[in-house]
């Protein structure tokens, strides 16, 4: 049986359950594709210390000669500080999350870090076209492999109904944190209370489990995105199995994952006014056929996900390109 060593600094730990859920999903859904042993490393820098990262230097290389792991799959891009300084000779998977590769002002310094691990990599998976871009002028094995969405799960007749008095507009995040760009969907709600001569309901997600989540957006009337920067947004794919109408910023993959998609739209600016309209027009409109339009993609579900991946990690270590 193969062994896999999947080194993230995103995973459930006790404290914080549902951290990185989407990374275990993906790695659950893989086993019904790929028969393995693995092998989890997290690096929680969020939780503990910047430091972790540089502790991984020393202990990622100890759980390779203790494991002897036949795959390597790194989860962000500075997870794989180790191979700065040390490369195995086996194949290594980097799947790149989108803030990790795509320079959005305070983050330079890691995207720099990011680019130079890529280049160690054997293949790197990325979450839309402009990261494929990006990549392929560092690692000509770059191929857009976005992280899956369990849709059986996510799926508003599992959920139960929450029942509000007024519009409930969904802001996909912690408000904290900057990249979300809370200030801008403030100022949205705010205009689209003005229009629609009434209050609306703001639901933030943030410290919810997976089932509260579910019925949060099964429940709700919109998901508004406003961030700066995206890579492939996990809670729009969820907001679409749901059947939510999403309004979004041009960022990241949502436009493709809203092609075809009725009610939901994407805008062609960051401007108050256009979103506003967007949002009303999604408000106006119904939820109906979001959900099966979204599935019948086949595209972006965890299974269909993990199944690609499995064909990449049976791909013969003669095959890849190896970075010295």
């Amino acid at each position: 049986m193969k062994k896999i060593l999947f080194v993230t600094n995103m995973y459930p730990t006790s404290d914080n359950p549902f951290f990185g859920i989407f990374i275990k999903e993906q790695i659950d859904a893989l086993k019904k594709s790929f028969v393995f042993e693995e092998i989890i490393y997290l690096i929680n820098g969020l939780h503990k210390s910047k430091l972790e990262y540089l502790k991984s230097i020393f202990i990622v290389p100890y759980l390779i000669k203790k494991n002897k792991p036949d795959i390597i799959h790194i989860h962000y891009g500075i997870s794989g500080l180790f191979l700065l300084f040390f490369r195995p000779n086996i194949p290594v998977y980097l799947t790149l999350h989108g803030c990790d590769f795509q320079d959005h002002g305070d983050n330079k310094f890691q995207v720099w870090i990011s680019k130079l691990i890529a280049k160690k990599v054997d293949q790197i998976f990325v979450q839309n076209q402009e990261m494929k871009e990006l990549g392929l002028l560092i690692n000509p094995n770059t191929e857009i492999l976005t992280c899956g969405v369990d849709t059986e799960f996510f799926n508003s007749e599992l959920a139960k109904s929450i029942s509000f008095d007024k519009k409930v507009i969904v802001f996909p995040s912690n408000p904290d944190r900057e990249e979300k760009n809370y200030p801008l969907f403030s100022k949205i709600v705010n205009q689209l209370e003005t229009d629609l001569k009434d209050n609306v309901i703001i639901k933030c997600i943030d410290k919810m489990t997976r089932s509260e989540i579910r019925n949060l957006l099964s429940s709700a009337s919109c998901l508004l995105m406003t961030s700066i920067s995206e890579g492939s947004p996990q809670v729009i794919k969820e907001a679409l199995s749901c059947g939510l109408p999403v309004v979004s910023v041009p960022v990241g993959n949502v436009g493709e994952m809203i092609e075809g998609v009725p009610n939901c739209y994407v805008s062609s600016t960051f401007e108050v006014d256009e979103l506003t309209k967007l949002v009303i027009k999604a408000l106006l409109g119904n939820k109906d056929g979001i959900r099966s339009s979204f599935v019948d993609k086949n595209i972006y579900d965890n299974n269909n996900i993990a199944f690609r991946l499995a064909e990449y990690y049976q791909i013969k270590k003669n095959n890849l390109l190896f970075s010295e």
